[in-house]
C-alpha cells in the first residue's frame, strides 16, 4: 500500500469563515464520490448534537472527538473493521486538539496515506498559541492562513474576548466556548489601542467618568 497523504493546517481569526471553507469542500468531496470523515472536539459545546455547523447557516453531521479518543486507533478500526482507508479527514475547531493527538493525526498521514486538514485557530483571547494549534504549526506539512479584515482595514490577528459592554477582557480561562457576543477579531494595533484606552479610564476618577 503506497498511498501520499498531508497534514494540513489551515488557521484564521474567528469570523474568518475556517469553518464555511471545511463544509464546502466536504460538499465538493461529495459530488465527486471521495472518501471523507468529518470531526470535531467535543470541548465546543454550542452544540447539542454531533454536527459542525457555520455562521452563514450550513451544516454537516460530523464524529466528535474526546480528549481521550485516539486517533490513531480510529482510523486504523475502520481500515482493519470495514476495510475503509479514508481519503481526507476534515478537523473543525482543531485549535482544542491535544498535542498527542495532532501527533496521531501525523501518523494516519505517514502510515495510511490519508490527508488530514485541520482546521482552528491560531491564538486565544491572550495571543497565546492553543496547544494543538502549536503542534499543527511545529510538524504539519503545509499551512494556510485564511484571512479576515478588521473594522479599520488591517488584517485581523487577535480573537479578543468581550464582556457584556464591549470591553475587551484580559484575564480567565484560555477556552470559554461563544459566539459574537462573546468574542470579536481584531488586528493588532485596534486590540492595543483599545487596552490602552480601557487601561486610561480605569484609572479616571469615577465622577470624571460619569461626565463623559
Amino acid at each position: 500500500m503506497y498511498r501520499k497523504g498531508k497534514l494540513y493546517f489551515r488557521y484564521g481569526t474567528m469570523g474568518s469563515a475556517k469553518t464555511a471553507l471545511l463544509l464546502t469542500t466536504a460538499y465538493n468531496f461529495e459530488e465527486r464520490n471521495m472518501d471523507y470523515m468529518c470531526l470535531k472536539p467535543v470541548v465546543d459545546t454550542r452544540e447539542t448534537s454531533n454536527v459542525i455547523r457555520s455562521r452563514i447557516g450550513i451544516e454537516r453531521e460530523c464524529r466528535w472527538i474526546y480528549s481521550h479518543t485516539d486517533l490513531y486507533e480510529l482510523a486504523r478500526e475502520l481500515y482493519r473493521d470495514k476495510g475503509r482507508l479514508v481519503d481526507w479527514f476534515l478537523i473543525d475547531e482543531a485549535q482544542f486538539l491535544t498535542a498527542t493527538q495532532v501527533d496521531q493525526l501525523s501518523r494516519v498521514v505517514d502510515d495510511f496515506g490519508s490527508n488530514v486538514i485541520c482546521y482552528g485557530l491560531r491564538t486565544d483571547f491572550q495571543t497565546h498559541l492553543f496547544e494543538g494549534s502549536r503542534r499543527l504549526f511545529e510538524i504539519a506539512d503545509t499551512i494556510d492562513e485564511i484571512k479576515s479584515t478588521c473594522n479599520c482595514g488591517h488584517k485581523t490577528i487577535v480573537n479578543a474576548r468581550i464582556d457584556n459592554n464591549g470591553n475587551f477582557v484580559e484575564e480567565g480561562a484560555q477556552v470559554e466556548i461563544g459566539g459574537d457576543d462573546r468574542y470579536v477579531a481584531v488586528c493588532r494595533r485596534c486590540w492595543r489601542n483599545k487596552r490602552i484606552e480601557q487601561a486610561r479610564r480605569a484609572s479616571l476618577p469615577l465622577e470624571f467618568i460619569e461626565d463623559i
